[in-house]
This record gives C-alpha cells, structure tokens and sequence, in this order.
C-alpha cells in the first residue's frame, strides 16, 4: 500500500501515467519534459541516470538522476521512497540517449541494491522537503566516455544568472507534445536568492531556484531527480537536483531545485562512509 503521506501524489501519477506489462517488462510512460529545450548529442552529460522504480502494486515511475562514481547515484526522495519503491524490482540505466533505444550495447544497466533517503526527507502537502537520496547500485559501473562521474560543489561555491548552467532529461520538447525520447538538455539561468524569494517566501536556504520567471523554460513530471549542473572552472558541477513537478505546465515562475551545497556532509558519509579503527588494549 502507498503510504498516507504520498498516496495522493503516487496514486494519481501511477493510474494516470503508468504502466507494466504481463511480461513484466518496464514500459516508459511517465510524462518526462524539458519546456523549451533541445536535443543533447549523444555522451554529452555522460553521468546522467535514467531511474526506472517499481512499487509493490506493480505500477512504474521514471525519474533522472547522476553518476557520482562507479557504485553511487544521487537522485530526488521521492523518485525511490522505500514505502512506495521496491529496490528489488527498480533499476538505473546509465549511458542512456534514447530510451527507444535501450537495447543499444553501449547503455549499462544495474538493478538497485540500496536506497538511501535523507533522515529528515518528509513528503508534506505542498511537496517534499530535504529531497534528496542517493541510490546504490548492485555491481560498479566502468568509467567511459559515455558514462561518467559528475563533480559535486564545495559548501561556498556561488552560482548566478551569469553562470552557465543547465538541466537535462527525457521527454517532450513542449507539454502535450509526442514523447520521441531523445534525452534533451536546456541551458537554463538561476534565479537569485532574493527574487526566489519573492515567489516562494516561506522557502529554506536547501532549496535555490532556476528558470525562467515567464515560464517557457523549465522541467517537468518525470525529469525529477535529474542534476542541474552549472560551469565553474571549466567543468560542470552539479549543483541542484530537479524537485518535484506537479504538471507540465509553462508555469510564470522559476522552479525549484533541492541545493545539493546543502547536503554534502549527507552525500559523502553515505559514498565515503569513514571507517573507524579500534586499536586493542
């Protein structure tokens, strides 16, 4: 059973956008959007992660997520919640570019061996807070040029609209558009902490926002999870995690992004959990 916290959400998504065949085989049907963006060419963000989850009932859920190195993936809480997730029966597919094409030799594909969900993660009314889990997977994935590692950002790295940023993930080019499936990428502006707050007043510093305020730009149902990654130094670090979208409407507003600087103590305990020598007496 889907808990009281997230029924309304998972049991609308899953009737309305899911399936699962008799074979038992995932069929993507979860409406996955980037408004406004285009195609990426094949291996340009080689750590992105195609999530695809299965609860007890059966009913299938796809969300993004990103390689932070040979046995990790870090996602959005409410993509795996262990209530409503069966690890078992859920898996990443890395080095994805089409998912007509998910036979293609070059895509890896891992069943999930551990789910780890942020100790404060809630699932409230108006969507989840401290969004954010990181996903292991049962055997370590090679390295290559189509899968890759993403960097993460230090706690006092700052990112503007001036930064060059961007979000990627599967899905229709514009809401209602046939689904062609071709991973699609949106170079997309952050939104400056003040006029965020203008939109969301009651917002804590975990979160930042992106996008663009007369709508047009932003992801959707689907994309969830995904990383938004911004250039600094000559490399991407991934510096947001796309949260929960409840349509796929051009909204007139910025979206919002869980702010991964928040979390790190949380990600590299997990990743690099630190262990202990006891000498004897």
């Amino acid at each position: 059973m889907l808990t009281g916290r997230a029924m309304g959400f998972w049991g609308l998504l899953f009737a309305v956008l899911s399936v699962h065949d008799a074979a038992g085989l995932f069929v993507p049907q979860a409406r996955s959007s980037i408004i406004g963006g285009e195609e990426a060419y094949k291996g340009k963000w080689p750590w992105m992660a195609y999530l695809k989850t299965s609860s007890a009932e059966g009913n299938t859920l796809n969300c993004g997520g990103s390689l932070l190195n040979e046995d990790w993936v870090l996602t959005a809480a409410h993509c795996v919640d262990p209530d409503d997730v069966v690890p078992e029966k859920s898996y990443v597919l890395l080095g994805v570019h089409s998912l007509e094409e998910l036979e293609d030799p070059d895509v890896v594909v891992r069943a999930i061996s551990q789910v780890v969900i942020h100790p404060d993660y809630k699932f409230l009314s108006n969507g989840p807070v401290n969004d954010i889990a990181l996903v292991k997977v049962n055997q370590s994935v090679a390295l290559t040029k189509l899968v890759g590692r993403v960097k993460l950002p230090e706690t006092d790295d700052n990112f503007s609209s001036a930064s060059e940023c961007w979000v990627t993930g599967w899905g229709e080019t514009t809401d209602g558009a046939p689904r062609d499936g071709i991973l699609q990428q949106l170079n997309i502006p952050i939104v400056s902490k003040k006029d965020c707050l203008k939109v969301y007043p009651h917002l804590s510093s975990n979160f930042m926002c992106a996008g663009d305020r007369k709508g047009g730009m932003d992801t959707c149902v689907g994309d969830a999870g995904g990383p938004l990654v911004c250039v600094s130094a000559g490399e991407f670090l991934q510096v947001g995690i796309i949260g929960f979208r409840p349509s796929c409407t051009t909204r007139p507003y910025p979206g919002l992004y869980t702010r991964v600087a928040s979390y790190l103590d949380f990600i590299k305990g997990t990743i690099n959990p630190v262990t202990k020598a006891f000498a004897k007496a």
